[in-house]
């Protein structure tokens, strides 16, 4: 694991295309800001975490959970339009 101390306004690149800016800290919290390409997922563990348990759940429901639609997890990206899944 590569353990940086940045300053807030200072970026870091991961590769050419993913730029992380630290925008806020905050007593024990730091905001960060990330700009990638759309096809760059970009989620939170939790929300990782809770899709994978989200998952397992529907293949533990055999035939109720036929025909049921599952809602996708869905970056935020400022200035994009987004529709209802």
């Amino acid at each position: 694991m590569l353990v940086l101390t940045r300053k807030v306004g200072e970026k870091i690149y991961l590769g050419e295309n993913i730029i992380v800016t630290v925008t806020a800290v905050s007593g024990q919290q730091v905001r960060l800001g990330f700009t990638a390409p759309p096809e760059v997922s970009i989620l939170r563990n939790e929300l990782l975490v809770r899709g994978e348990e989200r998952q397992e759940e529907a293949g533990l429901q055999n035939a109720e959970s036929e025909g049921k639609r599952h809602r996708r997890l869905r970056m935020f990206r400022p200035g994009r339009v987004h529709e209802p899944v």
